[in-house]
């Protein structure tokens, strides 16, 4: 049996600012089984195209959620960074009209409320993520874009964000809420240092008929992004009801990926591994990127550059701020790659 090999790939993922590059391994199989998951008695299974059925390991579980969660990630960091969101909601369903212990109908009726808007208004963004309350039920966290304020229905609900503000509950403990009404901010605000968050209007959503709303204004875009990143890495480690971590909108913009292959036939890519920072044919993508270069145990190297510094050296031009101590040995890696 012919020992399996492994092919070097890059992959350059192009944002708006700037671009992601990564190099990793991946096995060339020339011959490949297809298998899709069965439940059998409440038990999954691989069933392949040849009519085998085979147990899944707990080491196979854990690989696949572990590639399933590093997916999620990578698809919301590309979304959040492609796309400005300006408001966030909250919806959560009030028992009196919805058994909100229901997570099917729970689900089914956030899902007609956003069909509802996006064929109003086609110019909606979003991106939500399912969360579920101390209780067990669930509340949609929304980014969104595209809406004016009363296409969303905004009222005042005459209270403002305020991270200090806590609220007691039924059994008498104290707990952060981050909402308290404008006269207790304004009488205890010169007590705290503030956050450039806090005194921002809270808003209701009157066209959200299943419950209760919050919605604000997002007024740092960097710190939004980085409260959904922990969040979603946190909250979001199972897909067991909606199937999926987190929605979006078809109309958001996704950055362009291009992947080529770099070398094939590798037998040992670990010892490979040891020896690529200083071989590779992109090294000055290396001396201008931004940040350390990131290495983990999935990918060879991952680094990320300023797309303006990126396309001059992709045209062999030499950016202004380069080590110039380099340029000689540049130029004659251009060369040497045109003849």
């Amino acid at each position: 049996m012919k020992n399996l090999t492994y092919n070097l790939y890059s992959t350059e993922r192009i944002y708006r600012n700037e671009t992601l590059v990564s190099y990793y391994f991946q096995p060339n199989r020339n011959i490949k089984k297809k298998c899709k998951p069965v439940d059998i008695n409440g038990e999954r299974f691989r069933l392949y195209d040849d009519g085998l059925i085979e147990n899944y390991k707990r080491k196979d579980v854990e690989k696949s959620y572990g590639a399933s969660l590093r997916r999620t990630i990578i698809l919301m960091n590309m979304l959040l960074n492609m796309n400005d969101f300006y408001w966030f909601w909250t919806l959560t369903f009030d028992k009196e009209k919805i058994d909100r212990t229901n997570d099917l109908q729970v689900f089914k009726c956030y899902e007609r409320y956003i069909d509802n808007i996006k064929t109003k208004f086609p110019s909606f963004r979003y991106m939500t993520f399912p969360e579920r309350h101390e209780d067990g039920c669930f509340h949609f966290h929304l980014l969104t874009a595209g809406l004016t304020p009363a296409q969303m229905g905004l009222v005042n609900s005459g209270k403002v964000c305020c991270h200090w503000a806590k609220k007691r509950n039924k059994y008498g403990v104290l707990s952060d809420t981050g909402i308290c009404s404008r006269a207790y901010f304004e009488r205890t605000k010169h007590l705290h240092e503030l956050k450039d968050t806090d005194g921002e209007t809270i808003f209701n959503v009157t066209s959200f008929a299943y419950g209760f709303t919050t919605c604000s204004r997002i007024v740092s875009r960097e710190r939004c992004n980085s409260y959904v990143k922990k969040y979603v890495q946190k909250a979001l480690g199972s897909t067991e009801v909606f199937k999926k971590r987190f929605y979006y909108s078809s109309n958001l913009k996704v950055p362009e990926v291009v992947k080529r292959l770099v070398g094939a036939d590798f037998e040992k890519p670990a010892d490979f591994k040891t020896d690529f920072v200083d071989g590779v044919d992109d090294s000055l993508y290396l001396e201008n990127s931004k940040g350390q270069p990131y290495i983990n145990q999935f990918n060879v190297l991952q680094i990320k550059i300023d797309n303006e510094i990126k396309n001059a050296l992709d045209k062999g031009l030499i950016p202004t701020d380069i080590n110039f101590d380099n340029v000689f040995d540049y130029q004659m890696s251009m060369f040497d790659k045109k003849s």
